[in-house]
């Protein structure tokens, strides 16, 4: 539980950045990027958050599930929009790629020895 709630204050704490800088930035990116910050700062990550990120991880894929009927009920806005929104979605990828190889390769150099 303890993971939980450590995950819950950084949450909270970017809805409390969000509403007092009105920022265009939803509050849970906010949030995820302050719990980014503190790991980087800190070099490692505590026990009980890779508990609970082992924990939620194989339930990722329910949190799709309302996105994917939110796509299914809005036609008229995807026709209008659908190409700009395929290429946003295209290009917003790229970032996603190069980090994650960054993150793949850095962990590789820096492995544990036994």
């Amino acid at each position: 539980m303890p993971g939980l709630l450590f995950l819950l204050i950084f949450l909270l704490s970017g809805y409390l950045l969000q509403s007092q800088f009105i920022l265009p930035v939803p509050a849970a990116i906010i949030g995820m990027l302050l719990l980014l910050l503190f790991l980087v700062l800190r070099g490692k990550t505590p026990d009980s958050l890779k508990h609970i990120s082992q924990t939620l991880s194989p339930l990722l894929p329910l949190f799709l599930i309302p996105v994917s009927s939110g796509i299914i009920t809005q036609k008229a806005i995807i026709s209008e929009h659908g190409l700009t929104l395929l290429v946003i979605l295209t290009l917003s990828l790229i970032p996603g790629i190069l980090v994650t190889g960054w993150v793949m390769t850095s962990g590789k150099k820096g492995g544990r020895k036994s």
